[in-house]
């Protein structure tokens, strides 16, 4: 059996030589039948994030994490049209640097990751599944508000939403039913190359307001004495999550500390101390941010004992993840997180 500590080896490894290795990723694809091509134009900056993603997964033990981002290049790939034989292309030639490269037993787990992933990414869907499918809740409302959204007809979107809610829909249910699906399709849009940056950004900030205002008209549980710091691991820019995170808290009677996006875990575990924080939820979006996530709860422990709970596309994906970053629960809805808060602070 593969030791332990094979895998953490390997990842260090990568990421202090990345560039070197992405270089030589590309030299090996330029000299392939394939050449060099891929969804995002420059080939060694690919190969560099190919390496990182990698490198993360070795790093926490969990080949899926990969295996996921390698899944999401096939769609990105395709929806730009290069050929999943690019994609292959890549991971073949990563797969002979790293088994000529590395040390032997490095290498083995190494390669043993990027083996893994070349198999997903010739069963993977050529596109990304919908996240507004026609049965799930609330489908048709997220699919018309996203739409809102692209149209830029903001008051229209809000209009949707004020109205769902007053009609008696939950500020938890908006959130997971129309807010979160409709920025996870946004991302799928991205993806496949059907929209540019400016309207995701147009999108998003549409979304932040709805968020706001939501928070002022739903109704608000009294206050519980209890005070939940909310803020995503360093690296991770995405705030909307934990914002939507945050409100729920705030209306369940949470007295609710709210960072934003990609706090350093030093200045969370002094914020967790000066501010006597009695729960911390703690956002990791992209596998990228999962040690960055493992650092957090490791430096807030050194200080405090106070429960973590953890959410993000990694932890769904892997179940158990949430343990490897020594937290004491994964969430993954905000109506579940606040259900977990209250039990871990009773």
């Amino acid at each position: 059996m593969m030791s332990s500590t094979q895998g953490p080896l390997a990842s260090a490894m990568l990421r202090s030589a990345r560039k070197a290795h992405a270089a030589g990723v590309t030299l090996r694809m330029s000299e392939s039948a394939v050449g060099g091509s891929t969804a995002f134009g420059d080939v060694t900056a690919h190969n560099e994030s190919l390496i990182e993603h990698l490198s993360e997964a070795l790093a926490l033990g969990r080949p899926a994490l990969f295996q996921h981002h390698v899944g999401w290049l096939r769609s990105a790939f395709g929806g730009r049209d290069v050929p999943l034989d690019a994609l292959l292309a890549s991971l073949t030639c990563l797969r002979d640097e790293l088994n000529e490269r590395l040390p032997p037993q490095a290498a083995r787990i190494a390669v043993e990751y990027v083996d893994a992933a070349i198999a997903h990414a010739k069963t993977a869907p050529d596109a990304w599944p919908s996240q507004l499918g026609s049965d799930a809740p609330h489908a048709r409302l997220a699919a018309n508000y996203l739409l809102c959204c692209l149209e830029g007809r903001r008051d229209d979107a809000i209009e949707l939403v004020t109205r769902a809610l007053a009609d008696g829909m939950s500020v938890a249910d908006v959130f997971q039913h129309v807010l979160g699906p409709a920025q996870v399709e946004l991302g799928v849009l991205w993806q496949r190359d059907e929209i540019h940056i400016a309207e995701e950004h147009m999108v998003s900030r549409t979304t932040e307001q709805v968020i706001a205002i939501l928070a002022t008209r739903a109704a608000r549980a009294p206050r519980n004495g209890r005070r939940v710091l909310v803020t995503s691991a360093s690296g991770d820019l995405h705030d909307l999550g934990p914002r939507m995170i945050a409100t729920v808290f705030e209306l369940a009677g949470f007295e609710t500390i709210f960072l934003g996006a990609s706090t350093p875990a030093e200045d969370v575990a002094k914020a967790v101390e000066d501010l006597d924080v009695h729960l911390i939820a703690l956002s990791a979006k992209l596998d990228l941010h999962v040690r960055a996530a493992k650092d957090v709860v490791s430096a807030v422990r050194a200080r405090r004992s106070v429960p973590v709970i953890v959410g993000g596309t990694p932890f769904t994906l892997v179940p158990d993840l949430w343990k490897v970053v020594g937290a004491d629960a994964t969430a993954r809805t905000p109506a579940e997180a606040v259900e977990i808060g209250l039990r871990l602070t009773a």
